[in-house]
């Protein structure tokens, strides 16, 4: 991006401090970011403050910021280059200042803007599991044919969506959002503010059900994600799911669907996966280095994506072998003992869970295998009952050990006869693993990101 600090104020509807319009007009910025310890050479410095901003509930989306006033920082992105910061009250700085009513806000416009300038065919990507391996997989086959900008890792809230937005090169052809929710409301507004030519819903899961309490209203939500696609643009969505196909009319436009029954467009048959995943789809067959037969859906989704782009089978096998995917999510790496570590310590829901379990189940092992399993938060009233349901699939594996960490894991820990962690002993959880592991076996790595076993993995590693 490339803006002047003049059209960066009249898009925010601003009022210079410390600089003249003059020099205003000749002082350009080229990036944005919210954090000073990111800030480059000539870069625009965007403030948090943790408090309400009611201009982002009336116009996009009711949210807060936790955490300290980031204008507090100001004065130090200076010392790193910044040309410039807004704000939304007085600071004393010498930096020049653009005053706004609140930056969080001006974020979203400043976006706007760019998004329009640089026009390119947006995608957005949502649902319960699986969006970020979607999103990887739609930017890996698209990039075979056309210039591809995507969301990197997750950001994919009202914060993330309009960094990833301004992050994006002039000459982006196709850019791929992953958005994210955790209420009502929340779709619609950062659906708005891409306005998607593709809205791609992936699943319905148990994700947020605290805040849900029920599939249906996550559905309800997650389908807000059609209020900002555009009248001639494409509804794809997973037609195995009675909650999708109910609401997918409310969309007038096309739609496609994937999955494995008959009445879906594009139609899973013979999936396979143990170290590699396989399938046919529509009688083409295709293999993707992922993990989980369930991540056949998602592959099946990122290609109905691409088709509406006329690649190729052969385009779309190209891409799916140049897939890089988003660190956490069912990543195999080596440990430093010899063993496989399948590490998904990104997020975890019951849904998720289980489809782990079955892929450690069905790994190829020359050796022993490893569960190590945290909480699964956001579960609300249902927790409790939803970790215990994971007994069954557990003792059905029979994995030789079982390490079970976080507080709503401990009666599952005392039900299976599981040695049982707090979050503060994950030390102790890995000098236990590096005492049994030896070259051959496979440790699976799976918890909502509040428990931190990427730390684990570390040590691993």
């Amino acid at each position: 991006m490339k803006y002047s600090l003049s059209q960066v104020n009249e898009i925010v509807h601003g009022r210079l401090l410390n600089i003249d319009e003059g020099k205003a007009r000749q002082l350009f910025v080229t990036s944005v970011d919210f954090d000073s310890r990111r800030i480059r050479q000539n870069g625009l410095f965007l403030p948090i403050s943790d408090h309400d901003h009611p201009k982002i509930h009336e116009k996009f989306a009711d949210y807060t910021i936790a955490g300290v006033d980031g204008h507090l920082f100001i004065d130090a992105t200076a010392k790193k280059g910044a040309a410039a910061s807004l704000a939304d009250h007085f600071v004393d700085s010498k930096l020049p200042i653009i005053q706004v009513e609140d930056t969080q806000l001006a974020f979203w416009q400043l976006a706007a803007d760019y998004l329009k300038r640089i026009n390119p065919t947006r995608i957005a990507v949502t649902g319960s599991n699986g969006k970020t391996t979607t999103k990887d997989l739609i930017a890996s086959i698209l990039a075979t044919k056309y210039r591809v900008h995507h969301t990197e890792a997750s950001n994919n809230n009202e914060i993330g969506l309009p960094k990833t937005i301004l992050d994006m090169p002039e000459d982006t052809q196709i850019a791929v959002f992953e958005i994210g929710m955790d209420r009502p409301g929340q779709l619609t507004a950062l659906s708005g503010l891409i306005q998607p030519d593709i809205a791609l819903i992936t699943m319905i899961g148990e994700a947020h059900i605290a805040f849900f309490k029920t599939r249906e209203r996550i559905a309800d939500a997650k389908i807000e994600i059609i209020t900002g696609l555009k009248k001639d643009g494409t509804f794809i969505y997973d037609g195995d799911e009675p909650l999708l196909t109910a609401r997918a009319g409310q969309f007038a436009g096309r739609k496609i669907t994937f999955g494995l029954g008959a009445q879906n467009r594009y139609k899973l048959e013979h999936v396979s996966s143990n170290s590699t995943l396989s399938f046919d789809l529509n009688q083409q067959h295709y293999q993707v280095n992922l993990l989980g037969a369930f991540n056949a859906k998602n592959t099946a989704a990122a290609i109905a994506a691409a088709e509406c782009f006329d690649l190729t089978p052969s385009d779309i096998q190209t891409g799916l072998d140049q897939l890089q995917l988003t660190k956490n999510r069912l990543q195999l790496l080596n440990g430093s003992q010899g063993e496989k570590i399948i590490s998904d310590v990104y997020n975890s829901n019951p849904t998720a869970a289980r489809e782990a379990i079955h892929i450690l189940q069905s790994f190829p092992s020359k050796g022993h295998k490893f569960l190590v399993l945290g909480d699964m938060l956001e579960l609300g009233d249902q927790a409790a009952a939803m970790h215990m349901a994971l007994k069954e699939p557990i003792q059905t594996a029979g994995f030789d050990h079982v390490y079970l960490v976080g507080p709503l894991m401990q009666n599952l820990a005392r039900d299976l006869n599981a040695p049982h962690y707090d979050q503060k002993s994950l030390d102790r959880l890995t000098t236990d693993l590096k005492a049994q592991l030896s070259p051959g076996d496979v440790v699976l790595l799976k918890a909502s990101h509040g428990l931190h076993l990427e730390k684990v993995e570390q040590s691993l590693i």
